[in-house]
């Protein structure tokens, strides 16, 4: 519903030509590629003109004829050189498009284990694939974690039996944040490269949920195992540990808090007076299972966020294929369609956008929220997406009954 409150129904666009011939976005050829395109389509038109282009002789000697046969064969080379540059480029686009995809089959792949084989570092970096579609990468980053424990494992008692949890808590954090320098990324909480592991190992800052990741993957590996508290607005991760009740912020260089030092910070959060309280249920420290699909939407619901308020719409499309596969619940997931429909509305591929909308409407008809605020606004996107899928198809009719319009020329 937080995506809703920060969209506003938008009018749609008029129809010129170039709108409606447009493809969607993240079909379109990157710019750079785009103008070498235009440029090698332009050399072989006009290359085919001239190769078209009969000189009429008056018949006496061969020269004529010898130096259109040159003109025709230089065209024809022109020709295959241009046809050449283009399938390359569009090899490259298609391979691109095919390496994106293949992250998000990956993190299908692996969320699709049960819970507790859920590779957590692999999956993070598939979903950074939507950025940077490397495969090696994901290796790469696996290397590095294991080289970071290692070192780390330097630091702690040999013996495992002397590694007391808070002693060791405080090394990790010492390690990870001093010695490493990670950092919670204030000054550009929402940039999308916080929510990507490679980006995070690179530059060293992330949000919660990034950084708390790449401290469990280093606990984990000196033996001390951690699991995800989900608390609203902020991320966190505690020990599992009997009757040790603390959790540890990693966006704040892993301060290790007691319940009631982050009951303090929520009710900050919420700007509450002096006599109202925040209490959190610590039932969740009997709960000792890893959530992967929870974290992972919580994951992937702050980069769909970020690209949302970006206007990339193309990206959050991406974001929200990956989310259909680690949704937690059928309205998590029913809310992932909504917000599909959303983007494709937002990309004016309409007729897309009625399908998916049309599918949360009725899916959502006996859950909550039926006839609430969302499904009204929801209501009318589709009723907007109707409306120029009609006036397209009204145009295209006068257009084929007519004959397009003559080009006009300039001179």
């Amino acid at each position: 519903n937080a995506l809703l409150l920060c969209l506003r129904l938008r009018p749609g666009p008029r129809h010129t030509a170039s709108h409606r011939n447009a493809r969607p976005p993240h079909l379109i050829t990157p710019p750079e590629t785009a103008t070498t395109s235009m440029s090698a389509a332009a050399a072989g038109s006009e290359a085919g003109q001239a190769g078209e282009t009969e000189t009429v002789g008056d018949g006496a000697g061969g020269g004529d004829g010898r130096d259109l046969d040159r003109e025709r064969q230089v065209a024809r080379d022109n020709n295959t050189v241009t046809d050449e540059v283009v399938l390359d480029e569009l090899d490259d686009l298609f391979a691109l498009l095919a390496a994106q995809r293949r992250g998000e089959m990956l993190f299908a792949e692996e969320l699709g284990k049960p819970d507790d084989e859920i590779n957590f570092l692999r999956a993070a970096m598939y979903i950074a694939m939507h950025r940077r579609p490397d495969l090696q990468r994901v290796e790469d980053a696996e290397m590095e974690i294991a080289e970071l424990a290692a070192d780390l494992e330097k630091t702690l008692p040999p013996n495992p039996a002397d590694r007391f949890p808070l002693r060791t808590l405080k090394a990790i954090g010492r390690y990870m944040f001093e010695e490493l320098g990670f950092q919670g990324n204030q000054e550009e909480f929402y940039d999308p490269r916080n929510s990507c592991l490679d980006e995070v190992l690179a530059r060293r800052k992330g949000i919660p949920i990034t950084l708390s990741l790449v401290y469990m993957e280093l606990a984990r590996r000196v033996g001390m195992p951690m699991v995800g508290v989900n608390l609203p607005a902020h991320f966190m991760i505690r020990p599992v540990v009997d009757e040790m009740e603390v959790l540890v912020d990693c966006f704040r260089g892993g301060e290790i808090l007691f319940v009631e030092d982050v009951e303090e910070m929520l009710k900050k959060h919420y700007t509450m007076g002096d006599g109202e309280t925040v209490t959190i249920d610590r039932s969740f420290f009997q709960d000792e299972d890893v959530k992967p699909r929870a974290f992972f939407t919580r994951m992937l619901t702050n980069l769909k966020q970020i690209y949302f308020n970006r206007d990339e719409y193309a990206s959050a499309l991406q974001i929200i294929g990956y989310q259909s596969h680690c949704a937690p619940d059928a309205n998590v997931l029913l809310f992932n369609r909504r917000d599909g429909g959303i983007c494709l509305f937002l990309m004016q591929r309409y007729e897309e956008a009625v399908e998916e909308l049309t599918g949360y409407l009725r899916d959502s008809a006996e859950g909550p929220g039926a006839g609430g605020a969302d499904r009204q606004q929801v209501v009318q996107m589709v009723t907007a997406a109707q409306d120029q899928l009609a006036r397209a198809a009204a145009r295209n009719s006068v257009e084929r009954a007519v004959g397009a319009p003559e080009e006009v020329d300039d001179e």
